[in-house]
């Protein structure tokens, strides 16, 4: 300690003979230091509650997340197992399939869209699948044209975005007994965007059909969107009597 004070201090013999000089070097480096530390601890305690924070409002997101899937999966699965018995009423032979083709869907809804991000391949496979299970119960001669332009097949999105479209597209862009009708999708993905858009006929009001669920479906899909892509999404719906058009546009860096 001795040498470092000779070393600091060369002309000093005891604290009280220190020069001013010395005295204020002295005292400029006592109160650099203690402010310094009080700085860094500051700085600790600040940083550690905004990770608690951010953390927080984090398990907030995916408890939202959670609970709005939920509301998206039994409503789907009500609707399946409602074609499985109708097939089974009228013991088509093709019921088989049909079952088989289902388990492929709901094991994709249930579990495998269970993770933060799916893959656009995922996704395209599952509207895939749900189309030729539709077949079952609508006229064949109904036309889905799915036109789709993906630059890369392992671009990420959130699951569960887009057939909860395609859904109501089925239950309101199909009179029933017009058997030309279409639905049309265009899905694009380049670089680090992605669109998807969906037209159907307007049946719902065409007829005046009141159905909370499709309110509450597009409700749902708004709430992810704004969740999982704030300030990086537009959600848009047009409608008029003759058409009902919903387009999603995606850009994410993920």
């Amino acid at each position: 300690m001795d040498k470092l004070l000779d070393a600091i201090f060369t002309d000093y013999f005891f604290v009280s003979y220190l020069s001013k000089g010395n005295i204020f070097l002295t005292s400029s480096i006592f109160l650099i230091t203690t402010t310094l530390l009080k700085l860094a601890e500051d700085w600790f305690y600040f940083n550690n509650n905004e990770n608690q924070v951010l953390k927080l409002q984090n398990q907030q997101i995916q408890t939202q997340l959670s609970a709005l899937r939920a509301q998206i999966n039994p409503h789907f699965l009500f609707n399946s197992l409602n074609v499985i018995y109708a097939m089974a009423l009228e013991k088509k032979e093709n019921i088989t399939s049909a079952i088989v083709e289902l388990s492929d869907v709901l094991r994709y809804v249930i579990y495998d869209s269970d993770t933060e991000r799916v893959t656009v391949k995922d996704e395209i496979k599952l509207l895939q699948n749900y189309i030729a299970f539709q077949k079952y119960r609508r006229h064949s001669e109904n036309r889905i044209n799915l036109n789709i332009d993906v630059e890369n097949e392992n671009f990420k999105i959130y699951p569960m975005l887009l057939l909860p479209l395609l859904e109501n597209a089925y239950k309101y862009g199909f009179s029933g007994t017009d058997t030309t009708e279409d639905i049309s999708i265009k899905l694009e993905q380049k670089a680090s965007k992605f669109s998807f858009k969906i037209q159907n006929k307007n049946y719902k009001a065409q007829h005046n059909l009141d159905d909370n669920y499709s309110g509450v479906g597009l409700d749902n899909l708004k709430n992810n969107l704004n969740l999982v892509y704030p300030n990086q999404h537009q959600f848009e719906i047009k409608e008029t009597t003759e058409s009902f058009t919903v387009t999603i546009e995606i850009t994410d860096e993920y």
